[in-house]
């Protein structure tokens, strides 16, 4: 028979949940999955149940597990460059169209190339929690364009000005 276990550990502290998971698997647990759970991570154990001697005396419970559907995590985005530099966006290239003129004698005119349609405002870093530019804490939030006051460190969330 199966027993059932899970452990959770903030999303901001993969090293707690390391931590734990390490100390379940000595006492046999194994893992059957890992899900993020709003701001934390839960992982799903299981291990072969050790009281022998309770299920002979107990008629056998049957145990219904329902699969667990992870989606696939988005691929983390780069980092800005440094500490409030905006990402690099660029710029639209602009090429020039020659266009031979009917006469013989007049001399070629040039005419700038089409414009692209203005293209949506969409910065080129995601906003999203970032390291911490200037190290101070261990997460730094990117609202797009600039970095914000909002910092988080261990899982707590702070207001830190940026340092211009």
């Amino acid at each position: 028979m199966q027993e059932f276990s899970s452990v959770s550990a903030s999303s901001y502290d993969p090293a707690a949940l390391a931590a734990k998971l390490t100390e379940k698997s000595a006492e046999g647990w194994s893992v059957v999955s890992i899900v993020p759970t709003g701001g934390d991570v839960t992982a799903f154990l299981s291990r072969e149940s050790s009281g022998a001697s309770s299920a002979a005396a107990a008629p056998a419970a049957v145990v219904v597990t329902p699969a667990v559907v992870v989606a696939p995590e988005p691929a983390p985005a780069a980092e800005p460059a440094g500490w409030a530099v905006a990402p690099e966006v660029a710029a639209p290239a602009v090429a020039a169209v020659v266009t031979p003129a009917y006469e013989p004698a007049a001399q070629p005119v040039v005419q700038p190339a089409a414009q692209p349609a203005a293209q949506a405002a969409t910065p080129a870093v995601p906003a999203g929690w970032y390291a911490d530019p200037a190290g101070r804490f261990e997460l730094r939030y990117w609202d797009g364009g600039t970095w914000t006051e909002h910092v988080s460190r261990a899982g707590q969330q702070y207001t830190d000005p940026p340092v211009a």
